[in-house]
């Protein structure tokens, strides 16, 4: 008996020693460090086979966790901390967002309604067709509902802002957004439309056209930054109306890269897809099959460039000079601050368009020569691949070429069929517009665009290279307001390029006070945006 006592007393002794020793120092400052409460797994005495899970905030354990932390702390460098957006996939609620209820709100957005080649907007907001695009775009739409509780119902009209304009006018309210095909000035000298900077959308966020934003965002006469217009990851219009370059890969394949080892990707992602380049491989892929000594696409020859008379557009504006910019919020007459680059660049246009063996065709002939390999590049909207979707033919796109290795980036014009998007002053609770507006870019942005880039790329195109491609042409895509507000600015500058004859240094002189001066199209618009003020 007195053995077992005194074995117990021993054991008791042992234990003792062997949790003293675990403690540690009880006086040491490590307790104060930070706390954790991941559970952490201790033993006790000899019942190792018995872990039990106690929490920092137990004593026994914590002193033992926090010391060997706070020995870890004064070692390592500080955590950076993780931007929650870098994870953020688009099926979780957006970060910043998460207590946003919309409470079974509806959001009516109308969008205009029209043939298949004339860019109807309605199918970017629903379609029940079963292609890729339309299935993404019901699936950020459900999980919208879903995520925020509302529910988003498309009004489908060959002309919303007549019925806005009812609205208003009324008095009542059924729209809460709606699309303006031609998106030119009147979206906001209307006064139908909100200024969408009251709505608080943050339009610096990733899921906004940065380039149009810029554009359009306008001080007014009172000094109030305006933005009446908008283009996000939904506004599909505004990516399929992208003017951009493709070309047919059995004419590449046998006629450049075989003859000249050149790889055209690679020319893009190095920045040294030039005009000069483009040339070149124009008169090497052109063959004159008859051998009149002319390049015709109805004598059966191979053109080395087909494309129809919007492409001296899609030329000019390739440098990246626009007409008229927009500075610190304010609209300016560019081609007037920089005659002598823009005219530099117009002779440059007027050689790549003169070239032999390139042609001028209509709509029809320029996709039947890119299809029937008649033509190593075509230009045209990028809605094109989705028109040739059938054709038995394998089809690359690439950026519009710099105008040299110097220009800093690719530059695409964006046709103004394109549909902006506003928000009618008939609306009553602007701050929930504005988080709905905020959430839907931002769903479409992960959900809806990927599966366009996917689409256009590896159904229509059929390479991973063109989806690398379509993400820098939409990352440069331009809005000219001398074009998209002022289309007769741009036509004008076009047609210079089209007949040869550089006029610009004159025509800018002859065009000045009409366009800045005290009257001008720029002065009458923005007394207008005071008028309109919201």
């Amino acid at each position: 008996m007195k053995r077992s006592i005194a074995f117990i007393l021993a054991l008791a002794m042992m234990i003792c020693v062997f949790a003293m020793t675990g403690c540690g120092d009880t006086e040491q400052p490590a307790t104060t460090t930070t706390k954790s409460q991941t559970p952490v797994q201790t033993t006790t005495g000899g019942d190792q086979d018995k872990p039990t899970q106690t929490t920092a905030g137990d004593e026994p354990t914590q002193t033992t966790t926090e010391a060997t932390e706070s020995t870890e702390t004064t070692t390592e460098t500080p955590l950076i901390p993780v931007d929650p957006m870098e994870s953020w996939e688009g099926l979780t609620k957006l970060p910043g967002f998460e207590n946003v209820d919309f409470r079974g709100e509806e959001f009516v957005i109308c969008a205009r309604t029209t043939d298949d080649v004339s860019f109807p907007s309605d199918i970017e907001i629903y379609s029940e067709e079963p292609d890729a695009i339309s299935t993404a775009i019901r699936e950020r739409n459900a999980l919208i509902e879903s995520l925020y509780n509302c529910t988003i119902r498309l009004e489908p009209s060959e002309d919303p802002p007549s019925l806005v304009n009812a609205e208003v006018t009324s008095g009542k309210q059924t729209i809460d957004m709606y699309t303006v095909h031609y998106a030119g000035e009147r979206m906001a000298t209307s006064g139908n439309n909100y200024n969408l900077l009251s709505l608080g959308i943050d339009f610096s966020n990733e899921w906004w056209d940065q380039n149009y934003a810029k554009s359009y965002t306008i001080k007014s006469a009172s000094g109030t930054p305006a933005l009446y217009g908008m283009v996000g990851d939904f506004a599909l219009t505004a990516y399929t109306a992208t003017h951009a370059l493709f070309f047919n890969k059995n004419v590449y394949e046998t006629q450049i890269e075989q003859a000249l080892g050149y790889d055209i990707y690679q020319l893009v992602r190095d920045g040294d897809w030039t005009m000069d380049v483009f040339v070149e491989m124009i008169k090497k892929a052109g063959t004159d099959n008859n051998g009149n000594s002319a390049y015709s696409y109805s004598e059966g020859d191979i053109l080395g460039w087909a494309r129809t008379t919007h492409a001296t557009h899609g030329l000019h504006a390739a440098s990246g000079l626009q007409l008229i910019t927009n500075e610190n919020q304010t609209l300016s007459f560019n081609a007037l601050n920089n005659v002598n680059a823009w005219s530099v660049n117009i002779d440059k246009a007027i050689e790549v368009w003169n070239v032999e063996q390139a042609e001028t065709l209509g709509y029809t002939d320029v996709r039947n020569a890119l299809t029937a390999g008649n033509t190593l590049f075509a230009s045209e909207v990028l809605d094109v691949l989705r028109r040739m979707k059938d054709a038995d033919v394998s089809c690359g796109l690439v950026p519009y070429p710099k105008y040299s290795k110097a220009q800093e980036n690719y530059a695409h014009y964006v046709d103004n069929h394109l549909t902006a998007y506003c928000v009618p002053t008939s609306v009553v609770e602007i701050e929930t517009m504005g988080q709905f507006i905020e959430l839907f870019a931002a769903h479409s942005r992960k959900i809806v665009r990927s599966a366009w880039i996917d689409t256009y790329a590896y159904e229509y195109c059929g390479d991973a290279d063109s989806a690398e491609m379509l993400d820098i042409v939409l990352n440069t895509r331009t809005y000219d307001p001398g074009y998209i507000y002022w289309a007769t600015i741009e036509g004008e500058v076009s047609q210079m390029i089209n007949s040869g004859k550089n006029n610009f240094t004159k025509w800018v002189d002859k065009r000045a006070a009409s366009i800045t001066g005290a009257g001008g199209m720029i002065e009458t618009y923005i007394s207008k945006l005071a008028e309109n003020e919201i």
